[in-house]
């Protein structure tokens, strides 16, 4: 099955009717439907129009973006289709398959969008708002419209995940206002975040992961994609991605190793951007808010050969002056600039073949977001006094190809190739503050090479795929530390990965309440590291060749058609490696593994106007790579540590009227190192994770005023996790730092003044609160930002 958010018009439907079956035309009637959008409601028109548009025959329409579908299934039946683009604008449909009469099929296509097909005689059809019934506040219609997931391979419903994932959608995004992946991720339950986006995790595993690898280092806990193109460690820690132009971002809690591979140990970040479509689009935004916050962006889209070729392409600048204040330079300390391009080419070679091109740039640099801790040890707002203009740039530029091929209604052969570069520099304040110069200069330069052949299969009762996947990994390092303005030490190596796998997956619906899920994938790796020069410990050279092997078993019971309960278990891995940290020992080190036992519901209520989501997990974590002393005074990765999780994380969705959604969500985490010995010694068995809270909670809503106005919130509040673990001289705990609890209050706006020009604005963290988000050792902490205003205007011509 090809993509939900990639337009398939050209894909040909299992029984063609005669009008049909005419390619010739299909330009023309494109031509037309640019031509109407740019002047008025969106129509699809045919050359042919079928005079037997009642009669029932068999259609096959992917499930994805509602305006993709209704125009899809217009072009197969033969039927002239009008409607707003605003009407479909963020709306998902679930698609169809099978025979239908052409009302019918627009209203399976519809269900739960709060839209219907009118038909207006002689083949013409319209989409509207269904009119509201008196006394519908009381007995509101059903309007929550399906979401669809594709991160795990195999296309399908929200409510028919068994993953505990949290889904924010184009729509959710703009109600709720999110300028980047940090806004989505504040108000996502089993997912911790700080300011900056510089530490963050789920399910209380950090991104980075527990052992102290070095910043070189190129496994992390956390895979990230975008667009299939796997992102840089440091584009995640750095600097959070833009929603600019952002179709889709699923986060999925818990192991996603089967299906992603080597670091997903602790879950999976998938953000899908906007694909181009046949219709015209050009849409500009610009921004400004508080800290000096200003901005602009763009897109641009539509048909470049009718019915062959479409392209689009986004671009969004952003900077700001920051909150904090570098009271010895004089200057922000904070100060961020963010350039992200992307522009993308949608090919129908054929009906049976598409091919989606995507180039993207991305050119990043922020400040140092910490302040200075007073003698108290309370935080300095905002202040802070290093004697360095610290900063980190990175600049990545990715491409990516992926060609669907379909063999038939049932297989479809898929090929992504994507290659990412990256170059990373940075400045640090080495000691901290005012006085000592001591710097560290670096530069880390990567190269990604990825791709992935995969089989995919659909039918009434099995769903499934095979595949597999070759990537080369480079990563070039070099490390300097400055004294006063001369060397005083330096580190440069180079780390080579080559990762191979076989994985495959399949849902078996074995009757009408029972289904089966099983995947397994075997991931071989090798990683060849070499140390050119370090000037803290001996220089070398290792190398690991690791095998893993990656079951997932799950069953499904279905209550109803809207109700099911799930039990599911799954090896997840993160790979090994060499430690590439300067003064460290620079030995192999093996994958580590965890074993995940989860339990989930989905369910919808009230004429499905309600949904909602539960999973119970408790995780296993063996061979844990953590940092110890190898006993002549240098540090290493080794496999020493054990650890476990558990946990509750559940979500619901309410239409309480036809303008009010209401949305609440939580989890809980109980974290705990079974057997955790740090390098110098330190004993942490038997305490939480850190950073990890115990819970989170979140709730809010939108509220259309009129139909010209929304206003929207957000309530999230987070209680204290600890940040440093404090020692005697045995390595026993006698004390811990923590990082503050807070409640966090976000509100938005949006106001449309006419149909092509809407205002927005939000306020975040609307009471001011001050908060430390990691209460470290050092001379230095971190902590949230305060209020921040913002207005932005969008015009859609």
């Amino acid at each position: 099955m090809p993509r939900h958010d990639t337009p398939t018009l050209n894909r040909p439907s299992p029984n063609p009717a005669p009008s049909a079956q005419r390619p010739p035309l299909r330009p023309l009637a494109l031509a037309a439907l640019t031509i109407g959008t740019l002047f008025g409601p969106m129509t699809y028109a045919p050359a042919a129009l079928a005079q037997g548009a009642v009669a029932a025959r068999s259609y096959n329409v992917p499930a994805g973006p509602l305006g993709t579908a209704l125009t899809a299934f217009a072009a197969q039946a033969g039927v002239v289709l009008s409607f707003d683009p605003q009407l479909a604008a963020g709306r998902h449909s679930a698609g169809l398959s099978g025979p239908y009469a052409v009302d019918e099929g627009f209203a399976r296509l519809l269900e739960g969008s709060g839209l219907h097909a009118a038909a207006a005689g002689d083949g013409r059809y319209t989409v509207r708002a269904r009119p509201q019934p008196a006394g519908a506040d009381a007995a509101p219609e059903a309007t929550l419209g399906t979401v669809m997931v594709t991160g795990e391979k195999i296309e399908r419903r929200l409510q028919d995940t068994v993953s505990s994932v949290a889904v924010a959608t184009a729509q959710d995004i703009a109600a709720h206002a999110d300028r980047n992946l940090n806004d989505v991720m504040m108000r996502t339950p089993g997912v911790y975040i700080s300011s900056g986006n510089e530490l963050w995790g789920i399910r209380g595993v950090p991104v980075s992961g527990f052992d102290d690898q070095g910043p070189g280092t190129l496994n992390g806990a956390v895979s990230v994609t975008v667009d299939g193109a796997a992102q840089a460690h440091r584009v995640l820690t750095m600097n959070p991605l833009s929603m600019w132009d952002v179709e889709q971002v699923e986060i999925y809690r818990g192991a996603q190793s089967t299906v992603q591979g080597r670091n997903a140990l602790a879950g999976a970040v998938v953000v899908q951007t906007r694909n181009p479509t046949y219709q015209p689009e050009l849409a500009s935004q610009i921004s400004v808010g508080s800290d000096g916050q200003r901005g602009a962006a763009v897109v641009a889209g539509g048909a470049l050969v009718p019915g062959v070729v479409a392209g689009r392409l986004a671009v969004d600048y952003q900077q700001q002056d920051g909150y904090i204040r570098n009271e010895t330079l004089g200057e922000d300390a904070d100060r961020r600039r963010s350039l992200n391009a992307r522009g993308k080419l949608l090919i129908h070679p054929s009906d049976r073949m598409e091919v989606l091109l995507t180039v993207a740039h991305t050119d990043q640099r922020t400040g140092d977001n910490a302040v200075a801790k007073r003698a108290d040890g309370r935080p300095d707002y905002y202040a802070l006094f290093y004697n360095t203009d610290a900063h980190d740039e990175i600049r990545q530029d990715a491409v990516t190809a992926r060609v669907d091929y379909f063999l038939d209604d049932a297989w479809t052969l898929t090929s992504i190739t994507s290659q990412t570069r990256t170059r990373y520099d940075s400045l640090l304040d080495f000691d901290q503050g005012p006085t000592s110069l001591m710097e560290v200069v670096r530069r880390h330069d990567g190269n990604f090479l990825n791709q992935e052949l995969r089989l995919g299969y659909r039918s009434d009762t099995l769903r499934g795929h095979v595949g597999a996947y070759w990537g080369r990994s480079r990563y070039e390092q070099d490390d300097r530390l400055d004294f006063s303005g001369a060397p005083f030490g330096r580190i440069v190596a180079d780390t080579t990965i080559v990762n191979r796998a076989l994985f495959g997956e399949l849902e078996w619906d074995m009757n009408a309440r029972w289904q089966l899920i099983a995947g397994l994938r075997h991931d071989h790796e090798r990683n060849s590291t070499r140390f050119e020069q370090d000037d803290f410990s001996a220089p070398g050279r290792d190398s690991l060749s690791s095998d893993a092997l990656l079951p997932k078993l799950g069953v499904v019971y279905r209550l109803s058609a809207d109700d099911m309960l799930s039990a599911q278990v799954q090896r997840g891995y993160r790979s090994g490696g060499v430690n590439v940290r300067a003064g460290a020992a620079h030995v192999a080190y093996d994958p580590e593994f965890t074993t995940t036992y989860e339990f989930g519901y989905r369910g919808a209520f009230l004429d499905k106007r309600m949904r909602a989501a539960a999973n119970v997990y408790h995780t296993d974590w063996r061979d844990q790579q953590v940092s110890i002393d190898d006993g002549s005074g240098f540090l290493q990765v080794a496999n020493a540590g054990r650890s476990r999780m558990q946990g509750l994380e559940v979500s619901a969705e309410f239409d309480a009227t036809r303008a009010l959604r209401l949305h609440a969500a939580a989890s809980y985490g109980r974290t705990r190192y079974d057997d955790f010995v740090t390098g110098a010694g330190d004993d942490y068995s038997g305490k939480a994770f850190l950073f990890a809270p115990r819970y989170k909670l979140t709730v809010g809503g939108n509220f259309r005023v009129t139909e010209q106005l929304n206003i929207g919130g957000d309530v999230v509040h987070q209680p204290e996790s600890p940040s440093a673990y404090i020692t005697n001289a045995s390595g026993q705990v006698v004390d811990t730092r923590r990082s503050d609890a807070v409640t966090l209050v976000n509100l938005n706006l949006g106001y449309r003044i006419s149909k092509s020009v809407q205002v927005s604005a939000y306020v975040k963290n609307l009471f001011d609160e001050r908060y430390i988000t990691n209460n470290q050792s050092g001379p230095v902490l971190d902590v949230g930002a305060p209020r921040t205003l913002g207005v932005s205007l969008r015009a859609d011509l």
